[in-house]
């Protein structure tokens, strides 16, 4: 297991998102409005990034990438760098996570199965986009961030450029591809429970890791709050399914 580092380091490259390719490239989740989900411009601008942990995932002997709690101005991101030739098996592992930490019935279980489609969808452009010279080189390179400061959180996701050295990442450039803007609750749980899965470390622990902003005072462990259920006097039963309400008119 690698060691998790304490120190702050500061990323050395720059990774200014452009905002109309994040709202350009993907075709944007469905939404009420046909506006794009947006982001303050200090969550997207990573040109100041500070490393404050990293870990290869899951195990130097099986690394794929690698996970980062990174402090970006006054928010915190939690990203995942992913650079493996089974990237597709990867996705799939996510999926299982997804759908443990968030049922069926949970709150912001919607959240999670829009989060899942766009990560399908981005393995998809990422596997037509990034064909490989060599069958030696059909590494692909995945980036999802969760990211949040006192009043915003999202999820970029997209790819990256940069150096793979004796399993050190080095991000020179970064393709934001798509934007995601879930319930809040949902992105700093899941921040947590990256985190404590990713390092090996208790939800009590994480602290170890570094400033943690508004993670603090969250519990990744306890399980999401139900979804209400809708009032029983407002849904027709589905033997009267015909039936007039009440209150209609004769």
């Amino acid at each position: 297991m690698s060691r998790i580092g304490t120190g702050v380091t500061r990323s050395c490259c720059n990774l200014l998102v452009p905002a109309a390719l994040l709202a350009t490239t993907l075709a944007a989740a469905p939404a009420a409005s046909s506006a794009p989900p947006t982001l303050p411009a200090g969550l997207l601008d990573a040109s100041a990034d500070k490393v404050l942990s990293r870990i290869v995932v899951p195990d130097p002997s099986r690394r794929v990438g690698e996970v980062r709690l990174i402090a970006r101005g006054g928010a915190v991101v939690v990203q995942t760098l992913l650079s493996t030739k089974v990237l597709a098996r990867v996705v799939a592992e996510i999926h299982k996570k997804e759908e443990a930490a968030w049922p069926p019935g949970s709150a912001t279980s919607a959240d999670s199965r829009d989060y899942l489609e766009a990560l399908d969808a981005l393995l998809h452009d990422l596997e037509t986009h990034q064909p490989a010279v060599t069958w030696a080189e059909r590494r692909r390179r995945m980036l999802i961030e969760f990211v949040a400061d006192d009043s915003s959180a999202g999820v970029i996701l997209g790819g990256w450029d940069g150096d793979d050295v004796d399993g050190a990442l080095n991000p020179a450039e970064r393709k934001a591809m798509k934007l995601l803007v879930p319930a809040r609750q949902y992105v700093l749980r899941n921040m947590r429970l990256i985190l404590i899965d990713s390092f090996h470390v208790a939800d009590a622990d994480l602290d170890r890791l570094g400033a943690l902003g508004p993670l603090r005072g969250v519990v990744a462990n306890a399980p999401p709050p139900i979804e209400a259920p809708a009032d029983p006097a407002t849904v027709p039963s589905r033997s009267n399914a015909t039936t007039a309400p009440a209150s209609s008119p004769p």
